[in-house]
């Protein structure tokens, strides 16, 4: 129990170091880096897929591996405008939605 009339001890608050402006700017940068990043591997995750399903005789494997290539193919389009890709992501990119597309589209997916 505190004593009467004693008042508990204060404990020193520090503030947080705000970022810099150059902080935030190389954080943007790197997270558009890991956005880029990501929609590059979904992509290429869709083409394993779609191929699984391509080179399957088990029609419960084929449709299953198409609708993960359709799910994944689906994000990329979705999140791709949220990100900045440089010329050469955008290159690789594109190739890589055009054949998962046509793969999808072997599958008897309306893409």
């Amino acid at each position: 129990m505190m004593a009467r009339g004693r008042q508990p001890a204060r404990v020193p608050s520090y503030a947080a170091a705000k970022p810099t402006v150059d902080e935030l700017l190389a954080f943007g940068a790197r997270m558009n880096r890991t956005g880029a990043d990501f929609l590059m591997i979904e992509a290429q995750t869709a083409l394993t897929f779609s191929g699984i399903a391509l080179g399957s005789h088990d029609e419960v494997k084929k449709k299953r591996n198409c609708r993960f290539a359709r799910l994944a193919y689906d994000t990329v389009l979705r999140l791709s405008d949220k990100v900045t890709f440089t010329d050469h992501d955008k290159r690789i990119l594109s190739r890589d939605l055009r054949r998962l597309k046509g793969e999808l589209r072997s599958l008897g997916e309306v893409v």
